[in-house]
């Protein structure tokens, strides 16, 4: 699947779930992903996203389209494996971060990392784990196993 399909298909299952979702101008993106990988410097921006450090990882299996539900009401801005000059200018944003696993679970899989606006955070989601670092690391702790 290419990257401007997963950005529309986020965007069209949002829409069906009556959740408000927008791709961002690639300026505006190109920026966003600029600044929160200059914060907190991804292990792995392509290929088996990992964010690495001092993060810790939880099961994906039993937390994949529930750990949003763990996040403040907010904007959150999911963006996707690095490879390209193209990805590098794709974020699609969600007006309520805590539906993010909502919207997963209607949608194929995907490996996507996930912030907001203020990127005090970064979670990384790929095919085997949760990463998580940054403000909320803490609050994940009771779902590390």
């Amino acid at each position: 699947m290419s990257l401007l399909s997963q950005a529309k298909e986020l965007i069209e299952v949002a829409n069906t779930l009556n959740i408000k979702a927008e791709l961002l101008n690639k300026e505006d993106s190109q920026q966003f992903i600029r600044d929160i990988l200059a914060v907190f410097k991804p292990f792995k921006t392509t290929g088996h996203l990992a964010i690495g450090g001092n993060s810790i990882s939880i099961p994906l299996d039993s937390n994949e389209f529930s750990y949003s539900q763990n996040l403040e009401q907010e904007n959150g801005y999911i963006f996707f494996d690095q490879y390209s000059t193209a990805s590098q200018k794709t974020v699609v944003r969600i007006a309520d971060i805590r539906n993010v696993g909502e919207i997963m679970g209607e949608s194929f899989g995907m490996e996507y990392f996930l912030s907001n606006h203020k990127m005090d955070f970064l979670i990384a989601v790929n095919w085997y784990v949760i990463e998580v670092s940054g403000s909320i690391k803490e609050k994940f702790m009771t779902l590390k196993k």
